[in-house]
């Protein structure tokens, strides 16, 4: 093990999430004004579409330059893992950080026993993305990917973005008086503590109230910055493995997953603070889509198109093809696990008749226990202490 290494790669996994965190702070209030105040989303639509794609940046962004850079078995691999971790970081531990932060602190200084989601919401976002891990299942079965496989993954995020079109409009704005307050408050920092913390609104339109216009040009200064810091995030992912000696794959499946869920985890606990469950469920669940349609999706269209050949499955660093299999089965498994979680709690009606799920906190610590394992799983196929559940089923 080169000690040196790995510590010089875990300073830049730090970095990387610093900026990816600031970043996406300055991308989620560009984002929230323009689901809000410009398209009008109906709560859950905001989540699962601006909210979730402006969080999953980074996932894109650390696939194609892992791809590039590694090329090939290990650098999909390593992608897919990046992906399939933060999928289940997602999925397990964002609703648990909510769900134990509004039942513990309450909501505006309200007592919280349980938190109630939309059950139309949770059967829309849990049916695409089971659809999009059958047809990453199907693929990752092959013996190598094409640029079709990519497109198709494209395509079934259309779908599910045009199911969410039409949810827009007739969003309520009684947060906007809210959020004009909370942006006329925003700090007077200085212009090196708005520099460092990348504060886009502060430092080119001095702080005043986003217009649709200003907004936009925030995203894209927010998405340049993600994008950079994830190039590093990449090259850390890449040195922490040859320093431990293990493939690509591994260190993506823990360091590269956390470090790019942290924007997924500070949007969704910001709603759930606000009352907003649908928008921070659906934000986890939507991320997920985006992760596999689009941040594995697109990369491998580009890839494939650019090198014009396809991506061989069957070679790469020896452990990484039987761990990219293991996703075939546990992340499905735990998909089915943490939906029924949900799915299974105490149902009700909302004011408009709609139907509705609550889950208290018990059903949040669980979620975090499903992580705690899947994490103590990786590490134990790294350190060799335990074969690949699919080789396991295969001897």
């Amino acid at each position: 093990m080169d000690v040196t290494k790995l510590m010089q790669s875990l300073g830049m996994v730090c970095a990387a999430m610093y900026i990816i965190k600031f970043a996406c702070d300055s991308f989620e209030g560009a984002s929230d004004h323009l689901g809000k105040k410009v398209y009008k989303m109906k709560p859950g639509i905001r989540g699962a579409t601006i909210e979730a794609i402006a969080s999953s940046l980074p996932e894109l962004f650390t696939t194609l330059f892992l791809l590039f850079l590694y090329h090939d078995t290990d650098g999909f691999s390593a992608g897919i893992a990046t992906c399939a971790g933060s999928a289940v970081f997602n999925a397990a531990v964002i609703p648990a950080v909510c769900i134990i932060a509004v039942t513990t602190k309450g909501v505006d200084g309200e007592v919280v026993k349980s938190v109630s989601l939309g059950q139309s919401t949770l059967l829309r976002d849990g049916f695409f993305f089971i659809l999009a891990e059958v047809a990453l299942i199907v693929f990752l079965g092959n013996t190598a990917l094409a640029w079709w496989m990519g497109a198709a993954l494209i395509g079934i995020y259309v779908v599910y973005f045009g199911v969410l079109l039409r949810g827009m409009g007739g969003g309520a704005d009684d947060d906007d008086d809210d959020d004009e307050d909370e942006e006329d408050e925003e700090d007077t920092k200085g212009f090196v503590a708005n520099l460092i913390t990348f504060d886009y609104n502060n430092l080119l339109f001095g702080g005043r109230d986003f217009t649709k216009g200003s907004a936009w040009v925030v995203l894209l200064c927010s998405t340049a910055t993600i994008g950079g810091a994830c190039y590093f995030l990449a090259e850390a992912v890449i040195h922490s493995a040859d320093a431990l000696g293990v493939p690509a794959y591994f260190t993506a499946v823990i360091l590269g997953a956390a470090a790019t869920s942290v924007p997924d985890t500070v949007i969704s606990y910001k709603d759930a603070m606000k009352g907003d469950y649908d928008d921070a469920v659906s934000n986890a669940v939507g991320s997920n889509i985006f992760d596999i349609c689009v941040a594995l999706g697109l990369p491998l269209l580009a890839y494939c198109l650019y090198n014009g050949s396809e991506i061989a499955l069957t070679g790469g660093s020896a452990g990484s093809g039987a761990a990219v299999q293991d996703l075939r089965i546990i992340l499905v498994g735990a998909t089915v696990i943490i939906l029924l979680t949900f799915l299974t709690g105490t149902r009700g009606t909302d004011d408009d008749g709609g139907g509705t799920v609550s889950v208290g906190k018990g059903r949040g610590w669980f979620l975090g226990s499903l992580y705690i394992f899947w994490t103590a799983y990786i590490v134990a196929t790294a350190m060799e202490l335990i074969p690949p559940f699919s080789a396991s089923l295969l001897s």
